[in-house]
């Protein structure tokens, strides 16, 4: 489950941090309020493809970063084996998008493929 996410520079957000907990959570607000790259940003995590185009006008990067709760033996296996490290029960993962088109994804501090963070995110 992710704890917390903090997005930078992606879309219509400047810089936006989430805290999320059990239970439903709802997201709402007017057109143009950053939803859908909340959303995106999720979607990024889960290592979907990267459009440079998501980066926010004049910024040379987005970022997107969360904190995941990893209860499954199975999700700590997988960040384990990515060479990630799980530490308190918590594992944090990220992913750069760059202007010039390129990305980056890490988990645990280290540089994984993002098919490896998709890997570990949806485990």
């Amino acid at each position: 489950m992710i704890e917390e996410i903090r997005i930078r520079d992606l879309g219509v957000i400047e810089e936006a941090t989430v805290s999320l907990h059990p239970g439903l959570t709802v997201l709402t607000g007017e057109t143009g309020a950053g939803k859908t790259m909340l959303v995106s940003s999720i979607e990024l995590l889960l290592g979907s493809r990267a459009d440079a185009a998501l980066v926010r006008t004049g910024a040379q990067e987005a970022a997107i970063d969360a904190v995941l709760e990893v209860a499954d033996p199975e999700l700590a296996r997988a960040a384990d084996d990515a060479g990630a490290s799980v530490e308190d029960g918590e594992l944090t993962v990220s992913r750069v998008l760059r202007s010039t088109g390129r990305s980056r994804a890490y988990a645990g501090g280290r540089t994984v493929p993002v098919g490896t963070l998709g890997e570990i995110t949806q485990g």
